[in-house]
């Protein structure tokens, strides 16, 4: 490579990078503003101009939090819901995505297209409907009052990732072992689904923050406090009078820990799993 062309790559490479630092900034700003108002006090919240960093940083709102809220239980009731979420999803979704995927049957280019119909309605249009199915089967104030319309949600996407994932595996590895005398139950958890671990992995990431952050259904199927989600959590903060902002910023960053373990742990599955048939070869 010459000098000049040396130059030009080295050129584009700082652009590229001026971009992205520029475009990361943008989306980490909300998140690094309730991040550091956290350690303000509250009136230093409210004030004009506002402030990048505290004048002067307190822990006070975290020893308030642990002290005065069920952050605990709230994280705890989320983890339920959440992972009650994912486990109904994916009982559905795998069967629905593996037989899809290996067999051609009519209808079902319009079965995966009406799976989509789902996620072009908004949650809120259908609450109504949905709080008297919820009502009619007595599961009122229940988990499975959220759970169930969360699965709902995410059934779409989960069916569609695993199916294109499916049909990336070798119809012959599934051939081989039914002449093994494998039953059809064994070639599918034992072969199949261990050689999807990605598309697993990113299913249940999507699931998992999919019903943690959900507040509708929480705020309109449970009344029970003790049943309380994160972001029920932090609603229930709203006074009609007064609002502690400081203390509802401080637990939506407790409640973003988790997530944020979640994906240190699995983010090389993630990238795997989104991107796993999108190149057809």
């Amino acid at each position: 490579m010459t000098m000049a062309g040396h130059d030009r790559s080295s050129l584009r490479k700082v652009r590229l990078y001026g971009v992205l630092i520029a475009l990361l900034g943008v989306m980490m700003l909300p998140f690094y503003a309730m991040f550091s108002s956290t350690f303000k006090p509250e009136s230093e919240i409210f004030s004009a101009p506002a402030t990048l960093f505290p004048s002067d940083p307190t822990f006070q709102a975290y020893v308030d939090v642990w002290s005065q809220t069920d952050v605990l239980l709230w994280i705890g009731n989320s983890f339920v819901i959440s992972l009650g979420t994912v486990v109904l999803t994916l009982l559905l979704a795998i069967p629905a995505a593996y037989s899809c995927a290996r067999n051609d049957f009519v209808g079902k280019r319009t079965f995966l297209l009406s799976v989509l119909v789902v996620q072009m309605f908004a949650p809120v249009v259908l609450i109504v409907g949905l709080f008297d199915v919820i009502t009619q089967f007595g599961l009122f104030n229940t988990y499975l009052a959220v759970i169930i319309p969360a699965a709902a949600f995410t059934l779409p996407f989960n069916v569609w990732m695993l199916y294109g994932y499916f049909k990336t595996i070798p119809v012959a590895l599934e051939e081989s072992a039914r002449i093994d005398g494998a039953s059809q139950l064994q070639i599918l958890t034992k072969i199949v689904l261990p050689l999807t671990k990605p598309a697993l992995v990113a299913s249940i990431t999507y699931t998992f923050l999919y019903a943690w952050n959900r507040l509708l259904f929480v705020l309109t199927f449970l009344t029970d406090s003790g049943k309380y989600n994160i972001p029920r959590g932090v609603f229930s903060m709203v006074g009609a009078l007064q609002t502690d902002w400081r203390m509802m910023l401080t637990v939506s960053v407790i409640g973003i820990i988790p997530l944020l373990i979640l994906f240190a742990f699995l983010e090389e599955y993630i990238v795997a799993g989104m991107t796993a048939g999108a190149v057809k070869e």
